[in-house]
């Protein structure tokens, strides 16, 4: 009891992870321990913090990605500190925290002091079990323990997976009965590998930057606009067939990019439906567990590129902004934004940063015969007009062409696709049948045989399943 007591008091001396203690599952948990521990508490009120815990429990519990054992609220306490975003998470994503710097930076040893510190204060707090918990609250309550719901279910985490292995060491050593305040190497490893904060729990991101926050208060931040894309799309590049070598450059410039080398923003130019987009997603899939994070911005959202930038110079990881389906109408002025930062303005595009946008336009701007003509008195230097639709294309160093396949690739594709979903049906139906659903769509590309097999796949289950 008086251990208890001491490790929930001692939460307010956190000094970098002071955060956790808003957590409202740690909130909630104080304040059942605190009713429990007083004596003027109404027993009723008691019963229903303490059921509304277990809810929350459950629920988050059921929620938590990565298989364990023991204590589920020393589960999610762990979950809550490999997410922190303070000084230490974030100089340890930079690789400022390092062992060979304690002796020649008084300040690196100074944070790595306070934060085994903190992290012996949240160890303690991490261990307290449910049943000392219930043990209280049933003396409080005069009913037995057994009376209490437990939140610890087996079956919330006997069947989840185990983490991926550039987060396993940290998980399991901050499960174990090892001292958290000697872990503090292998939590700068973690965050140095995975990042801090949210870009260490999501590898996508949405710019959303509201209107109230465009006008509001002056300490909005860029990070209020990176919203977390919670499901996203699981595309890998095995699924994208017939465009191997397209791919093979997106890739390689990319590896470039996160090896520190030098790399290319790229335009990812084609016809409708051969994969552009799906080509970047495949990418962080790829590579997200190796440091690489992708913020999706629309071409209306481009004057907000400096404050994007802005935000993300600071960090460690390697970053992808992206703009699907970009093009410029006559007199669009947006174009200027993203021309500046892609190279010559005054916003520099930091070393972390590449842009990679799709479009079905090659110039992104449109061409009209006229710019090649003088017409009237309209544009004498009809040269300067043309240059200048052109040079925003020309500041992508790469540009990768994604052009629809012939009908030997499109049938390719298709029966790559019906192969690798083990569909019973012979090659000469299949592709009748494949050639057929590209006239009724007017269209030949990768997406259209997707959707036929995916058509088909549904079709031939439900018969199969009458």
């Amino acid at each position: 009891m008086i251990e208890q007591k001491k490790a929930f008091l001692d939460l307010d001396g956190l000094v970098l992870y002071r955060e956790m203690v808003s957590s409202p599952l740690i909130n909630a948990f104080r304040r059942v321990w605190q009713l429990a521990s007083s004596t003027i508490t109404d027993k009723q009120e008691l019963l229903k913090e303490y059921c509304q815990l277990a809810e929350q429990m459950l629920s988050s519990l059921d929620r938590l990605p990565w298989t364990f054992q023991g204590e589920g609220w020393t589960a999610l306490m762990v979950m809550e500190l490999l997410h922190q975003e303070n000084l230490f998470s974030l100089w340890s994503e930079k690789g400022r925290i390092l062992p060979e710097k304690l002796q020649s930076d008084q300040m690196t040893s100074e944070i790595i002091g306070l934060t085994a510190r903190d992290l012996k204060v949240l160890g303690e707090a991490a261990r307290i079990s449910q049943q000392e918990l219930a043990k209280l609250v049933a003396s409080r309550l005069a009913i037995p323990e057994s009376a209490l719901p437990s939140w610890n279910l087996p079956g919330l985490c006997s069947q989840k997976p185990q983490p991926p292995e550039e987060r396993k060491e940290a998980w399991h050593y901050f499960l174990s009965n090892k001292p958290w305040e000697e872990g503090g190497s292998i939590l700068a490893e973690y965050y140095r590998r995975n990042g801090a904060g949210r870009l260490g729990r999501y590898y996508a991101f949405r710019w959303q930057r509201l209107q109230a926050a465009a006008n509001g208060p002056a300490e909005w931040r860029p990070a209020d606009a990176m919203i977390p894309v919670i499901s996203r799309d699981p595309i890998r590049f095995a699924q994208l067939s017939g465009y191997e070598s397209e791919h093979q450059k997106l890739i390689q410039n990319t590896q470039q990019f996160l090896a520190g080398l030098p790399a290319n923003n790229v335009l990812l130019y084609g016809d409708r439906g051969t994969g552009k987009s799906s080509a970047v997603k495949a990418l962080l899939n790829e590579y997200g567990p190796k440091g690489l994070r992708l913020v999706e911005m629309t071409k209306a959202q481009l004057p907000d590129l400096p404050y994007l930038l802005e935000e993300l110079k600071e960090r460690g990881l390697r970053f992808i902004i992206f703009i699907d389906d970009l093009s410029f109408l006559e007199q669009d002025g947006q174009y200027a934004a993203l021309k500046a930062v892609l190279e010559g303005g005054i916003a520099v595009k930091p070393d972390n940063v590449l842009i990679y946008a799709t479009s079905n336009r090659r110039h992104l701007l449109p061409e009209k015969f006229q710019d090649r003509q003088i017409v009237g008195d309209e544009d004498l230097r009809t040269g300067d007009t043309l240059q200048e639709k052109l040079s925003l294309a020309d500041r992508f160093g790469m540009t990768i062409t994604f052009l629809s396949p012939d009908q030997k690739g499109y049938l390719r594709i298709v029966e790559e696709l019906a192969a690798d979903r083990q569909l019973p049906i012979s090659k000469e139906a299949l592709e009748r049948r494949a050639l057929e659903w590209e006239i009724r769509q007017n269209l030949r590309s990768p997406r259209t045989a997707r959707q036929f097999v995916d058509h088909l796949t549904g079709e031939l289950q439900l018969k199969g399943g009458q």
